[in-house]
This record gives C-alpha cells, structure tokens and sequence, in this order.
C-alpha cells in the first residue's frame, strides 16, 4: 500500500472537513482541549486537536516529499554520470569493431546481424535513458521544493504564520505560490504522460497484430527498444537502474548485456510465441487505462491549481474597490473571502479525490493482467 497516498487522503479529507465545519461542535474544533496536554504559547494556543492532526499529516508531507526529491534529483545526477562513462565506453569500443571489420568470416552473418541489431538497440536503450534521467533530475528538484514548501502550510496549522518567525502570513502565500509554480510543472508532465500512454498503447496492438501473423520477429533490423522491451516482457539494464555495482566493470556487464540482447534476438528471429502477442495486448489495455488515468489526475490537479490560485490572488487583492476587472472575473466575481473560501475547499477536495484514484489503480491493473496458471505439485 502506498503510504504517502493514504496521508495525502488523511490530511485533504481532514482539511475538507474542516472547511465544512463538519462535527463543529464536537471536540476536535476546541483549543481548550490541547491546552489539556500541552500550553502552548500566544497564538498558537489557539490550535484544535483538527489542526495538530492536519499539522501532522503536513510534516509528514514536508519530510517525505523533501526525501523523496533529494533522491529523485541525486539519482538523476548519478545516472546521468553512469551513462555518460557508458557512453564513452561505447565510442571507444565502435571505434575497435571498425577497425577489426575486415577480420570477419561470411559465416557468421545472422550472427553479426544480431550483434549489430543489439548494439543498436543498447546505444538507443543509453540515449533514452539519458533523457529519463534529465527529467528525473529536474522533476526531484521540483519535488524538493514542493517539500520544503510544505513547511510553511505544517506552521499554519499551528498558527505560527500568525507571527513573524517564519514570515508571517506574507511567506505562507510566497510558499503557496511557489507550490503552484511547481505544480505547473507536474501539470505539463501529466498531459505528456497521457497522450504518450494512449499513443503506446495503440502501438502495441498494433505491433502485436503484426508478430501473431508472422509467428516470429521477421524484421530484426528495425525493432525498436520499446519494441524489444514488449517482447521480453520488460527489459530493464542496469544502467535503467542508475547503479552499476563497480565502476571498472562496467565495460564487461556493458557488453554481458549486449550479448544477452544478440542472443534472445536471435531466438526472437525464429519462433515467438502466442503468449508473447497476448501479454503484449494485455500491458496495451494496461496502457490505455494508465493514459486515461492520467487525465483524471490532470483533470483533479486542475482544479486543485485553480482553486489555490484564487487564495493567493484573493490575498493580493482583498480590497474589492482596487480588484481589477480580469481578477474579479478569474475569481468568478466573487468577494475575497469567499473566493479564498471556495478555491481553497476545491483544491482540498480535489486532492482528496486524487489519492482514492491512486490506492484503487494497483487492484483495477491486476484485474486487467492475465492469470498466472498454477503449476501442479505431483
């Protein structure tokens, strides 16, 4: 079970709750009740049992997402430096095989077009790589950011933005806007996954159209990486992982796995299987729905953006006389307060839905998945 999600879940339906007033009258809403196990000083005496355990949803939101940025941005940093040695390494080995070309025997020809094939698809395997691994470093920055803005919201709840230790309410704003700006990021991210989900997704029944008439991989020359990586139900080298083990043997599990690639084409090139088509059809509906889903999630962060930039500009402009035209229409011409009010209770709402969608994903893709066949015990 995903953990950070069932927090997310916690601490959006929490903050929902409160917006609505919901059990108003019940102790959750009774500072007097903290005061029972804790005095607080001025003015953070004024927080209820709801808000500490909002706070406490918030910090765990601020220390996890902080963690899980510095690693997403250190691993992208270290898979970057992986790939560019490998790369290297490549350029000196091409420059080798070139040289050794003439030396060859007419016999080996599928066997040297296998090997060719391979080295392609290696060479292409880095290169993307290298790419997921520049988004990886820019998106853990992003996601360090998020974290650390947390902070400010976690304070919040315990009304210390109602002093000027941190700022104030001014730097509550400045974190909140920040988060927007950083979720404007995530935003781009969302429509590029899905559109690229469902595009797959059709590539694969086509692709798996395409084997089930053949009965094998006819065309070696120009399958692709993700091609290859559908048949052999996941191909995932370990400079995909980002890690290498030892730096001087990378060289040797560069060309291990290289000739692990040479040899399944080669089997590839002769028979596929049924089953091979069928589990390519099936991760296919597994795409399409992962396409959809992104959507939804775009949908729901949508909203939840909207909603929290009408509480940085219902701030920015809490005087109506001096609201200009276009903010008063992008609050709906709604005064301040209850702009503030509605934006924030739809982005709350809206990041409650989002992890109901996540804790539900994982069961919806098994059932989508074939069944395993239980091996008899004789």
């Amino acid at each position: 079970m995903d953990v950070g999600a069932v927090v997310q879940f916690l601490r959006n339906a929490l903050c929902t709750g409160k917006n609505f007033n919901v059990l108003g009258d019940s102790f959750l809403y009774d500072p007097k009740v903290t005061a029972q196990y804790y005095a607080f000083p001025s003015p953070l005496d004024k927080t209820t049992p709801l808000e500490i355990l909002i706070g406490m949803t918030q910090f765990y939101a601020c220390v996890s997402t902080t963690i899980a940025g510095y690693k997403i941005l250190t691993s992208g940093v270290r898979k970057l430096q992986l790939i560019t040695r490998l790369v290297n390494l490549r350029g000196t080995e091409v420059a080798k095989d070139n040289g050794d070309k003439k030396k060859k025997d007419d016999k080996k020809k599928d066997d040297d077009k296998s090997e060719a094939v391979a080295r392609q698809l290696v060479t292409k395997s880095l290169l993307d790589e290298s790419d997921a691994a520049t988004r990886n470093t820019f998106v853990g920055a992003n996601v360090l950011i998020l974290g650390i803005a947390f902070f400010w919201l976690f304070a919040n709840s315990f009304h210390v933005t109602e002093t000027d230790w941190i700022g104030g309410v001014v730097a509550l704003i400045h974190a909140v806007t920040v988060m927007e700006i950083v979720l404007l990021v995530f935003l781009y991210y969302m429509v590029k996954d899905a559109g690229a989900a469902l595009r797959r997704s059709y590539r694969m029944n086509k692709f798996a159209a395409k084997i089930v008439g053949s009965k094998k991989l006819s065309d070696v020359d120009t399958i692709t990486v993700e091609q290859y990586s559908w048949v052999v139900d996941g191909w995932a080298p370990f400079w995909a992982e980002g890690v290498s083990g030892s730096i001087g043997a990378e060289g040797k599990l560069l060309t291990k796995e290289e000739e692990a690639v040479a040899s399944k084409l080669g089997s590839l090139s002769k028979n596929i299987g049924q089953d091979i088509a069928d589990g390519i059809r099936a991760q296919a509906r597994v795409a399409l729905f992962e396409g959809y889903r992104e959507y939804v999630y775009l949908i729901l962060n949508c909203f939840a953006f909207y909603g929290y930039l009408a509480c940085v500009l219902a701030f920015y402009y809490g005087e109506e006389s001096s609201k200009p035209d276009y903010i008063k229409a992008m609050l709906m011409y709604m005064p301040s307060a209850d702009a503030d009010w509605l934006g924030n209770t739809v982005g709350d709402f809206a990041w409650t839905l989002e992890p109901i969608v996540i804790l539900g994903s994982p069961m919806i893709i098994s059932s989508m998945l074939p069944k395993k066949k239980k091996e008899k015990v004789a």
